[in-house]
């Protein structure tokens, strides 16, 4: 038998040569390198926001060595935490202005880390999803590959593969990038991004692997013991993916935090203030995702936009109308015509920045950073770059962290398609990432944002857990009304004698004002009040369930439902607190006091008909 050793020809050696397909990815990445607080440092810092304390007694409080107590005292009085002051004859140390402000706020303590760029490259192979270092493993594109002089070359097929999402990307990176505790990916450059697909080649010497990366997994030393073993020489030889794989849309927590009554937002102006406000408020950051664009509804905001920028916040505008052909186009000329007005605009230039392909997504948020460190989002049913602000919208402003951090990894998932290419995704793993660690804002109700089909799991649940009153909101009414939410509600009716009553404003697709009026006389008949609304349009879209279940949203419950291959496409937040709902239907029925009467059905423009069989 012959082979190849380092080049040269062996007389009695069996080579193979296993040529497994990889994704090799290299970036420059931002690492943020800086020693971060210990446990210690917080409870010193809060000993000394107490009451003024010399090293003797905060060694013995704490029951810590002085040495450590000296060190740690020293570190916060050079980041201006702690200061020194003279009490009884005696030198002793208090929580500065700066520090008590930080201690009351619950915020994290300041990190000044030094920022270096490194260019890293890794690969992720396709047979069960490992990656490592490129330094570790020996990769040959397929053009080499095929110069190789070795008579016995097998080829792997890998049915399937490892997720390349921006998210699955960032978590390799980020452990790859970062060495040790002290360390962490604080940017992604997109633009040096590049993504490979080559092939991992595996020496086996008398059945012996020689290279096999350090870290390798049994299942990926299994395939190559396995592919060795076998008598088909210079073959292509399949298999399928034995890694694990990524969940489409993985199950958002519930955040138990505070919130406020006031951070929902109902009404038409009402949309255009709190938009108004959060851009005020904004300190370096905005994202906006509008789904519709108009030109027109850009030059409006055009003073809060230029305050804003003047002030160095950077905004991405981003977009989601259908691929309908029509809406498309009708959206993408708005878009040429925002980009030319920001092209002719200094104050925008370079700090206003508009994204011309398409999300597909219906979803309508808002993300901001302020001056005192927080993120702040909104998620609702206004479409922020094209309403005119007339119709009945409902959103929900959210500030817990946690919270917050669920709708950057929304974002992520909206623009992460091209891996580590996409600025604003890794900007978003990133972010998300950092809010997690900072604290809870300690409250009664419970949040969690509701994607994909989640939406229809929520519905389910709430027409079935309903005690006394299911008001749902939705835009349209269509094809889907009955199968989607009618039907829910008159289980519910029936179960429970659950008062239900589904408002809508216009019939869509297929579904005439007569179709309309008879859908609703047989609602009725099962209990259910389908409500065309009068004078005011109702674009929001919500379900609230008795008191303290409310959903506010961007899908039309009775006309639309979730796409499975775009979960984020949209987007909601389900609040449950006590009285929630109850306020929310009361704003309702003073907008729309059509809600309030009772044995009711729409008729033709809004017309009430008597609803009784």
């Amino acid at each position: 038998m012959r082979g190849l050793d380092r080049g040269r020809e062996v007389v009695g050696v069996d080579v193979v040569l296993i040529a497994i397909p990889v994704f090799r990815l290299s970036c420059k990445v931002g690492i943020d390198r800086g020693r971060a607080w210990s446990i210690f440092d917080e409870m010193l810092l809060w000993a000394t926001a107490a009451k003024p304390r010399s090293i003797a007694q905060l060694s013995a409080e704490s029951n810590l060595p002085r040495q450590i107590v000296v060190a740690s005292i020293a570190r916060m009085m050079r980041f201006r935490l702690v200061e020194l002051t003279v009490k009884d004859n005696s030198a002793k140390f208090q929580t500065s202005a700066y520090g008590r402000e930080i201690v009351e706020s619950g915020r994290p303590l300041p990190f000044f880390p030094k920022r270096e760029l490194r260019r890293v490259s890794f690969v992720i192979e396709r047979a069960t999803g490992s990656f490592f270092p490129s330094g570790q493993v020996r990769v040959r594109s397929e053009f080499a590959l095929k110069q190789e002089t070795d008579p016995d070359i097998r080829v792997l097929v890998v049915r399937g593969g490892p997720p390349v999402s921006n998210e699955a990307m960032l978590a390799k990176l980020s452990q790859i990038a970062a060495r040790g505790w002290e360390e962490q990916v604080a940017l992604v450059d997109g633009r040096t991004a590049s993504l490979r697909q080559e092939f991992m080649v595996i020496r086996v010497v008398d059945g012996v692997p020689r290279n096999v990366p350090e870290g390798a997994s049994q299942a990926f030393r299994a395939i190559i013991d396995d592919v060795a073993s076998r008598t088909v020489p210079n073959s292509q030889i399949p298999i399928g993916y034995a890694g694990p794989s990524e969940e489409a849309t993985p199950e958002l927590a519930v955040h138990q935090c505070h919130f406020d009554p006031a951070d929902l937002v109902i009404g038409g102006s009402n949309q255009l203030e709190c938009l108004r406000g959060i851009m005020a408020r904004a300190q370096s950051r905005a994202i906006i995702h509008s789904t519709f664009l108009d030109h027109n509804r850009f030059k409006d905001l055009l003073p809060e936009i230029r305050a804003a920028c003047a002030r160095g916040v950077v905004f991405d505008l981003m977009w989601g109308a259908e691929t309908i052909d029509e809406v498309e186009t009708r959206n993408t000329a708005a878009a040429v015509e925002i980009a030319k007005t920001i092209r002719g605009d200094r104050d925008l230039a370079g700090k206003f920045r508009l994204h011309m392909t398409s999300t597909r997504s219906h979803a309508k948020l808002l993300l901001v950073d302020t001056a005192e460190g927080d993120w702040l989002a909104a998620v609702g049913s206004c479409n922020w770059l094209s309403s005119p602000f007339r119709s009945t919208e409902v959103t929900v402003v959210l500030r817990d962290p946690a919270v917050v951090a669920d709708v950057a990894v929304i974002l992520q998932r909206l623009v992460g398609r091209r891996g580590l290419a996409d600025d604003i995704a890794n900007e978003m793993g990133i972010l998300s990432r950092d809010l997690r660690k900072m604290p809870a804002r300690p409250g009664l109700a419970e949040i969690t944002l509701v994607v994909g089909d989640g939406h229809d799991s929520a519905m389910r649940e709430v027409s079935g857990q309903a005690r006394d009153r299911l008001v749902i909101g939705s835009n349209r009414l269509g094809s889907t009304a009955r199968p989607g939410v009618v039907m829910q509600g008159e289980a519910a009716a029936q179960r429970a004698q659950v008062e239900v009553t589904l408002l809508y404003s216009i019939p869509s697709g297929p579904l005439k004002n007569r179709h309309a009026r008879k859908l609703a006389e047989e609602a009725a008949a099962n209990g259910v009040r389908l409500i065309k609304t009068k004078t005011i349009p109702l674009h929001g879209k919500f379900v609230a369930v008795d008191d303290d279940d409310l959903t506010v949203t961007s899908l039309n419950w009775a006309s639309a439902s979730s796409d499975p291959d775009l979960p984020e496409g949209d987007v909601g937040v389900r609040i449950r607190f006590a009285g929630i709902a109850r306020h929310a239907v009361e704003i309702l029925q003073h907008i729309h006091p059509e809600m309030i009467q009772k044995d009711t059905v729409a008729g033709e423009e809004g017309q009430i008909t008597d609803g009784r069989p």
